[in-house]
Order: structure tokens, then sequence, then C-alpha cells
């Protein structure tokens, strides 16, 4: 079709120009053909290096931290607990006549103590200590302090 319209144009201008009779028009009509795209075909994956992907199974591997159920943290506060001056504490956590050992947080310092049954445990306080053996963890005004207890 395109050589048509040339050939037609050509013929038309050369009908206008007939005065120069030595002149020679050439015409030159160069196609080019683009072949029809093939939009069903997907090319397959390239894997440029490492290894191969996986396949997506629908879920993900969580980390879970190591658990320990005779080691828990919290705060501790001081009482009398009626007792002598031996080391006793109180924790409803930890088995009852059970050494606890408790590690304040903030110095590291630690003791140990027996477990012993009370009624008095304010709230938001993990275990009570003997007045003589919260002093060696840390002074009466910082109470209640964060600790470690284990057993």
């Amino acid at each position: 079709m395109l050589t048509a319209i040339t050939l037609i144009i050509m013929f038309g201008v050369r009908g206008f120009n007939s005065s120069s009779s030595d002149a020679v028009t050439t015409t030159v009509t160069i196609a080019t053909t683009i072949p029809p795209i093939d939009e069903t075909e997907i090319p397959a994956a390239v894997i440029l290096g490492g290894p191969a992907p996986l396949a997506p199974t629908g879920s993900a591997a969580i980390a879970y931290p190591a658990t320990q159920t005779d080691v828990i943290t919290g705060t501790a506060a001081y009482s009398n607990l009626g007792y002598t001056e031996t080391a006793v504490c109180y924790s409803i956590e930890a088995p009852i006549g059970r050494v606890v050992t408790v590690t304040n947080i903030n110095n590291g310092r630690s003791i140990t103590c027996t477990n012993v049954f009370s009624l008095l445990v304010p709230n938001g306080v993990t275990v009570i200590l003997h007045t003589s053996v919260f002093i060696k963890l840390a002074d009466l005004i910082d109470s209640p302090i964060p600790v470690k207890i284990s057993w």
C-alpha cells in the first residue's frame, strides 16, 4: 500500500514538473516488517545468581526466646513478716518452703531466702523480703526494686 501511494505521488509530481526533461527521479522505498507480538506466551523466570527462591507456604518462622518456668521478674518490697531476722521471704509464684534466690536487677546483688506463707502482699509487688534481707539488696528508701526471682 505504501508503495502504491509513493508511485501515485511520484507520477503526480513528475506531471507538474514536466519542463525539465533531462532530470531523472528515482524513488527508493524501504519497507520494514514488524513481527506480531504474541501476548499469550509468558517468558520463564531467569535466576541471575544465588539459590532458587522458595515457594511461599503461607507461614513464617518465628523465633521465641527460651523460657524458664522457675525464673520470674517483678518487684520486691520489705516487711518484718512477723518472723525473727532469719532469711525469709514470700512470693506467691514460688513454692512454699523452697529456697529462693532474689537478684536486684539495678545493681546485681543477690540473696537467698526461704519462701514462707504470708498474707501481706501489696498490689504490684512480686516478692516481700524480710527487712534484714532487703537491706542486703538495696536501701529501704529504694523500695520497691526490680528483681529477678529464681528457685
